[in-house]
């Protein structure tokens, strides 16, 4: 159960606290409803007044829809749903996924519900790329934080590392040209998206490589302080004069972490 001590929310005084109990009190009693959890800052322990609320739901297979339906029920009798945005189908996970804002909230307390059938796989249960979750109900026994599978994370690092060592060379002219060019903005663009994300991804490889696809998220946490900080000073660009000197710094690190991933033998 969540103890963690937060304030009030929302001009009603409608916290997270209060969602999270009436939605148990509405769901676990309904047999198409296996389990319930949260996940995000809650499964890290790292809750404060800006979270959201991460619930993912565990039902039977062909209860997708109803489950949804009995979700929002619940929080109608809390507060107006004043915005609702649903992943349209696939999904990249697989499961069905839903936002949600609650009048009666600010606007940090949003929610985001996954809806998995039993059948399916991939449940975020991943100790060390999830956290350990917050369980407010199991019916089956079900939902327990696993240890990654170490196999199949090298298998995806090794794939991923493939790409990296082709791609990263291959496109950096890109940003060049654009500068060549006077395209300040195409330059900006293409630094982000071809020297800066794959920049990232092998700095994960090196030193969080279990959340090695997470992207930005948590990277304060996942990288070491030093790193951290010159990838903010390679991220905040503030003029366009500065691209061109921070790609050759970007291009540095990136052959200096894979030389110390190779020399790691990281992924293999």
């Amino acid at each position: 159960m969540d103890t963690n001590p937060l304030p009030a929310r929302g001009t009603a005084g409608l916290d997270r606290h209060a969602i999270l109990a009436a939605l148990r009190h509405a769901l676990e009693p309904d047999d198409r409803f296996l389990a319930m959890w949260e996940a995000g800052s809650a499964a890290f322990g790292r809750l404060d007044a800006w979270s959201d609320l991460d619930i993912i739901l565990l039902v039977d297979d062909g209860a997708t829809e109803a489950a949804l339906m009995a979700l929002e029920s619940t929080l109608e009798s809390l507060s107006p749903i004043s915005l609702r945005h649903r992943l349209a189908q696939p999904t990249w996970h697989g499961h069905e996924q839903a936002f949600y804002r609650l009048r009666d909230t600010d606007e940090f307390l949003m929610l985001d519900v996954v809806v998995m059938r039993r059948s399916a796989g991939n449940r975020f249960l991943e100790r060390e790329r999830h956290g350990n979750g917050v369980i407010s109900f199991d019916k089956t026994g079900e939902i327990a934080p696993v240890p990654v599978d170490q196999d199949d994370l090298a298998r995806r690092i090794r794939q991923r590392l493939d790409q990296l060592r082709t791609s990263f060379p291959l496109f950096q002219p890109l940003v060049r040209k654009e500068l060549l060019r006077g395209h300040d903005l195409d330059a900006l663009a293409f630094y982000q998206s071809q020297t800066l994300s794959p920049l990232l991804a092998l700095l994960r490889i090196r030193y969080c490589p279990e959340r090695f696809d997470f992207g930005m998220r948590y990277l304060d946490r996942d990288l070491p302080a030093d790193i951290a900080m010159l990838a903010r000073e390679l991220w905040l660009v503030s003029g366009a004069d500065q691209i061109g000197d921070l790609q050759r710094r970007a291009e540095d690190l990136f052959a200096a972490t894979l030389a110390e991933i190779d020399d790691l033998e990281i992924g293999r």
